[in-house]
């Protein structure tokens, strides 16, 4: 049990029910060294219950009038645990809905002490025949929609078993959300810094067809995948954005070069046939327009903080390399199928759109890992 001093839960807990008080016993029986209730707002008629529970040297509960929302609550705990807690090593955060057994919240305090680092996430199975059909697909769409903007696959994305080491609490504090969507702005934000999101397998339990939760399916999934997509779009409208200027750039040189003596003549290089007045034209208002996409990509779409000297040389290897592939193949297209260059352009840069995305994401603007150091 000494194993587990260093060790906080903190248990948002919005209206529960009479399975709250056995379960944070059994908690503190296993040896927990601290165990964090927030009572959020869930009013006077629960203060029998929350009183129920005797608070001392390990209990502490935190209550608040409104109701602010489960990512509300998970910050006051952990703000608790950062300012009146320096003893604790690692934090998991439980429902109170009877989701999370106490063996898989030990498991979990094990593993941490082998391996703090990142994110270790409780994952549910939900190939099992009594997990709610909206559970099951919900979850498995989700991964996949995760998995294709952010490049990780996390297997269980709606988990609330989670833990990790106090050295990440001021991060976590700063993750943004008030209610449901803060857990997944929690994922969002380590996929960005890259701190790895590890799978714990968990006892899936669902009591009562889950009806103890208070996730409402349609207004909290739109608060979910509005987070989700919201760094996409962001990325869409500056990359429309920047395309418009781009293309409206890219018409006024072309019109204004195309009738220039020497410059409608091919021009070979290597395997690659060029237009010098359609080369010149892509190339001139692709410099205009990169300058204006590195700077909205790097401040509103992708939040880099790190240092410009390390992310503006890579973005100008993507930039070039989008530049020089998109001359070749709107000249290319241009002469071998015998297309319209202005319009030929569009679906070009589409496709390098999409590659650039992800060259971006995973790179260009990819926090830095921290160098770690034995001690």
């Amino acid at each position: 049990m000494d194993l587990n001093r260093h060790t906080a839960v903190i248990i948002p807990a919005y209206k529960p029910d009479d399975r709250l008080p056995p379960y944070v016993a059994a908690l503190k029986e296993a040896g927990v060294g601290k165990i964090v209730i927030v009572d959020d707002g869930s009013g006077e008629a629960f203060t029998p219950l929350f009183g129920s529970i005797p608070q001392d040297e390990v209990v502490h509960i935190i209550s608040y009038q409104p109701n602010g929302g489960k990512g509300v609550a998970l910050k006051r705990g952990m703000q608790y645990l950062l300012d009146e807690c320096p003893e604790i090593q690692q934090v998991i955060t439980a429902d109170s809905d009877g989701q999370h057994t106490v063996t898989d919240v030990l498991r979990m305090a094990d593993s941490l002490r082998e391996d703090d680092s990142g994110l270790l996430l409780g994952s549910r199975d939900f190939d099992q025949p009594d997990v709610p059909f909206k559970s099951r697909n919900g979850n498995k769409i989700t991964s996949t929609v995760f998995k294709l903007l952010y490049g990780v696959w996390v297997s269980d994305t709606q988990t609330g078993l989670r833990g990790f080491s106090t050295k990440l609490l001021p991060t976590m504090i700063a993750v943004k959300g008030d209610r449901y969507e803060y857990e997944m702005n929690m994922l969002i934000e380590c996929a960005h810094q890259r701190l790895p999101m590890r799978p714990l397998p968990i006892e899936t339990v669902y009591e009562n067809n889950n009806e103890g939760s208070h996730f409402r399916a349609v207004r909290d999934s739109v608060r979910i995948y509005s987070v989700i997509l919201a760094g996409f779009f962001k990325f869409i409208s500056a990359s429309l954005i920047s395309f418009l200027l781009d293309y409206g750039l890219y018409l006024l040189f072309n019109a204004l070069l195309k009738n220039v003596p020497g410059l409608s003549e091919e021009v070979r290089v290597l395997f690659l046939r060029f237009v010098p007045h359609i080369t010149i034209a892509t190339v001139g208002a692709r410099l205009l327009s990169g300058i204006f996409n590195f700077t909205v990509n790097r401040k509103f779409v992708f939040g880099d903080k790190g240092k410009i000297s390390r992310s503006f040389p890579r973005y100008l290897v993507v930039f070039f390399m989008n530049m020089i592939l998109s001359a070749a193949l709107t000249s290319g297209l241009h002469l071998w199928l015998g297309w319209s260059e202005n319009l030929v352009k569009i679906p070009v840069d589409i496709l390098l759109f999409c590659m650039s995305y992800k060259l971006q994401q995973s790179w260009v603007f990819a926090p830095e890992k921290e160098k770690t150091t034995d001690a």
